[in-house]
């Protein structure tokens, strides 16, 4: 037992080793989780009156967090697994005494598309909560509850599927399940993450899980325990680690945190001298159109860029990434398109900033386009160059990123 308890006591201590801890959202909203879908969205886990909600986020832009529709099918939603690093992601809903299911959904094209659907074991939970965490095979469901022969209050239990059914929930016994509460599991390769409630603050543990046993569980020594505080919904995804810290000192304050490299162009140094942003014009610059020269010679047709742009999408002040609203344009308008279709993308900088800063943004903008068509519209086959230019004139509209169809 010392063996396991000193194995995974490195494994935990080494995931602060060389990465930077970042400070993604604020909030005196109760968030009961937060997760990390693919490079540059956020799931963020709300209690709201009545229930629980999703909401989603770029990652660099969280406080524009919008509900999202299609992950919302109970009155009480929460994520339970999934492979988040390529944008799947299991959903429990809730909307009745006896109608729990996980749902399977995939992000594909620029929405939230539902698969396969498992039910849930029935339970006779004697808490008000329950937590849960399914593993990728789907074959093992980890729950936080209280049931029957629990050590104390809510307890760890394990389920598995045997091709039509949950089994029984196990206790998973003295090792992990003390008399305090715990909740909030997570498993990631062979070691099962999750909460314990000590009065008003809460630490995260870990405990090694190798066919089929259960480690000692371990309290974290790492930023991820913050002290005196209500730390919980630990996640890892790819290099990156996720939770939510919080307090409950005069007003309640919850603070959701990432532990790993931020990709490269959501990490871009500020601008020099940005300090705030002035008030302007919403104004877009007025489209000036080219006096195509005809050629008197026969030429060969090659193709030719159209001269004003197809789609002109909006980057808030100092940002890369496009918030949600104009994802989803962006995503409505490359699913029009026809396979194979060729595209320039366009980035600009408004005129704030050191001249290198600004070029760097402006290609940024473009590349971050790019990568997004590449990641979720793959199959499509479309054809892309990026380009990027600074604007003298500082506001809004200036800084944006334009799409020109090549024909």
């Amino acid at each position: 037992m010392k063996k396991i308890i000193y194995t995974i006591g490195l494994m935990l201590g080494a995931i602060t080793i060389g990465q930077a801890q970042t400070k993604l959202l604020e909030t005196n909203d109760e968030m009961a989780g937060v997760a990390l879908l693919g490079e540059n969205m956020l799931l963020i886990t709300k209690k709201v009156e009545g229930g629980q909600h999703l909401y989603t986020a770029s990652l660099d832009e969280p406080e524009t967090a919008a509900r999202a529709v299609t992950l919302n099918a109970g009155q009480i939603n929460a994520v339970v697994g999934g492979n988040l690093a390529a944008g799947e992601v299991f959903v429990y809903h809730k909307s009745g005494r006896r109608t729990g299911k996980i749902s399977i959904y995939k992000w594909t094209n620029g929405e939230f598309v539902k698969g396969e659907e498992l039910p849930v074991p029935r339970l006779r939970n004697h808490s008000y909560n329950l937590g849960m965490h399914l593993t990728g095979d789907h074959r093992q469901l980890f729950i936080a509850a209280e049931l029957a022969g629990s050590q104390g209050y809510d307890d760890l239990y394990r389920s598995e599927w045997n091709g039509k059914s949950w089994s029984r929930p196990r206790n998973l016994g003295k090792q992990v399940n003390s008399k305090g509460a715990e909740f909030a599991p997570f498993v990631s390769n062979d070691s099962l993450f999750f909460s314990r409630q000590q009065g008003e603050t809460a630490y995260i543990y870990g405990a090694s899980l190798k066919n089929g046993e259960m480690g000692e569980a371990v309290r974290l020594q790492s930023v991820v325990n913050e002290k005196e505080a209500y730390n919980a919904y630990f996640r890892k995804s790819s290099d990156r680690t996720v939770w939510v810290s919080g307090t409950s000192q005069e007003q309640p304050r919850y603070i959701a945190y990432m532990l790993g490299k931020l990709p490269e162009a959501a990490a871009a140094a500020p601008l020099a001298g940005a300090v705030s942003e002035p008030l302007v014009a919403e104004e877009v610059p007025e489209q000036i159109e080219l006096n195509e020269v005809a050629d008197a010679s026969p030429v060969e047709t090659a193709p030719k860029r159209a001269v004003s742009p197809s789609l002109v999408l909006f980057n808030a002040f100092n940002r890369v990434h496009l918030n949600l609203n104009e994802l989803a344009g962006l995503s409505r308008f490359l699913r029009q398109q026809p396979d194979g279709t060729n595209f320039v993308i366009k980035g600009y900088s408004d005129g704030y900033g050191e001249p290198a800063a600004k070029q760097r943004v402006s290609e940024q903008r473009a590349r971050s386009v790019k990568a997004y068509i590449e990641r979720y519209f793959a199959g499509k086959g479309f054809k892309v160059e990026v380009e990027g230019e600074v604007l003298p004139d500082k506001g809004k509209a200036h800084r944006k990123t334009e799409l020109y169809l090549v024909q």
